[in-house]
This record gives structure tokens, sequence and C-alpha cells, in this order.
């Protein structure tokens, strides 16, 4: 069976790795932040959002979401994943600073929420073409592999993002991450959270762009 795909554009401002190089550390902190003063995500049926408050979601063809903190999105819809099963999107930064990162969310509970109380795994990309992977564990977050620069991936240039293809393929035993299509990590699946729901994770600050959103479980290609 597969999942619906929601074709969706962030839009993202005010406060909101095989080949390894280490990257800079970016701040990626496990405090909530003080939702900024916007409409509340219900406006989009389609999705929703934590923190509710200091964010905006314009559904249409093309959603637009407006957020000042740091963010996770899931479809409304969306239902409780067990291995096997891949999550995927297509995501293009056009504004934002070059250290923080946007990406894919997985494995999530509690997702309603306070941070205290959510269980999920994320994996993120930022400008300088490195990749982070860790999982919330209530207020803290436990990093997985720390962020490494990566040659899949698609760095910043001319200060806009460039399209960078994500995707994580989960089995029983692994999770493999994997970015234009080339892998650029597989870890243990007991070192994540990897039953729950999926959905995007995005930082302060940010204009991105995300289209193709799938969840989909079954048989994952090795």
């Amino acid at each position: 069976m597969m999942h619906r795909i929601f074709p969706v554009v962030l839009l993202l401002s005010s406060a909101c790795g095989g080949g390894a190089d280490a990257a800079p550390k970016s701040d990626d902190s496990a405090a909530p932040a003080t939702p900024a003063a916007q409409a509340p995500a219900s406006a989009a049926p389609a999705w929703r959002s934590n923190p509710a408050s200091g964010v905006t979601v314009t559904p249409g063809e093309v959603t637009t979401i407006e957020t000042g903190p740091h963010v996770i999105l899931w479809p409304q819809d969306a239902a409780e994943l067990a291995p096997p099963y891949s999550v995927r999107a297509s995501l293009r930064k056009h504004t934002g600073r070059l250290h923080e990162g946007y990406g894919l969310m997985f494995g999530g509970t509690g997702l309603d929420g306070d941070e205290a109380e959510q269980r999920y795994s994320y994996f993120l990309i930022r400008g300088d073409g490195s990749y982070l992977i860790k999982r919330r564990e209530g207020a803290q977050t436990p990093v997985v592999r720390d962020w490494t620069r990566h040659p899949e991936i698609a760095r910043d240039a001319n200060g806009e993002g460039r399209h960078n293809d994500l995707e994580v393929r989960v089995r029983a035993d692994s999770v493999t991450f994997l970015v234009n299509g080339g892998e650029v990590a597989t870890v243990p699946a007991s070192e994540l959270s990897v039953r729950g729901r999926a959905g995007l994770r995005v930082s302060h600050d940010v204009l991105v762009e995300v289209q193709g959103f799938a969840a989909e479980p079954g048989t994952v290609v090795p």
C-alpha cells in the first residue's frame, strides 16, 4: 500500500554525510523556541506542525509555510510506520544562514506534545554540503552522525541553495540515508527511533522549497 504523496513548498522565515570532512557545528538546540507572532498552522488541513503557533501554512497546489522557530511537520493523515519503509522529498533552500539544517523526520511519536514528550529521528542537510543524523528523546537530542561534508550534497551557490533529493530507507536492522541517489550513511536501526510517523524538520530563519514528499511502507530497495 502506498501513502499519499504531498507536494509541498516550505517558506520559512524569521528565527526558524560516505565521504567525510568534519564540518562546523550549528545550534540544534533541544530547547523549545518562542513562537513568532504568526497565524496557526491549522490553516493548512493537509499538514500539522509543532509548534502550531508561530507558523503560517498556506495550502494549495504549492503549499507555503512561514515560520519563526525550528519546526517539525507531518501529513495530517500520516500513519504509524514500522520497518520496512522509505521516506523521501526534494528540497531547495532559497534563503537562510549557511549552517541552518533542513530535511526529513521519521519514527515520530508524541509529535503533538511538548518536546519533552517527543521521540523521532531526523536527517538534515545544510548549505555547506554536510549532513546530520540525530534523534530526539524528549529534551535530549543524541547525535548519531555529526555534521559531515559529503560530495553528493549540492552546496549553496550565490547565496541560494540548490536542489537536493533526500531519502531514508528504513529496515528492521539498518537505516540508509541518501542524497541525490547516492548513499551518504548507513547506521544500525538500534541507534534510531524507527517506528512512528514521518515528516519534515526545518531550522530557524530559512526559506526552503520541499516537493514530492512521500512516506511508503513495504519492501525497501537494497
